[in-house]
């Protein structure tokens, strides 16, 4: 892992495309700016443990329960 300190004003580049920009520090709570392309995706550690999580659960579903769960779904919304 490589640490650097940095000033509030100060950036980080990593690559050709992904600036970091240390925004501030105030009672030892850092505020960052991250410049990235859109195609990149930049989360919080827990949001992306959470998305992670949800496509576990997501790749164990079962088929056939999907199948008829849409089927039924499509059933509903045609009754109406």
């Amino acid at each position: 892992m490589l640490v650097l300190s940095r000033k509030a004003g100060e950036v980080i580049n990593i690559g050709n495309n992904i600036r970091i920009t240390i925004i501030g520090c105030d009672r030892g709570v850092a505020r960052v700016g991250i410049d990235a392309p859109k195609d990149i995706p930049v989360h919080r550690k827990e949001i992306y443990d959470k998305i992670v999580e949800m496509n576990k659960n997501a790749a164990k579903t079962n088929a056939e329960a999907l199948r008829v769960a849409m089927e039924q779904t499509f059933i509903r919304k045609a009754e109406k």
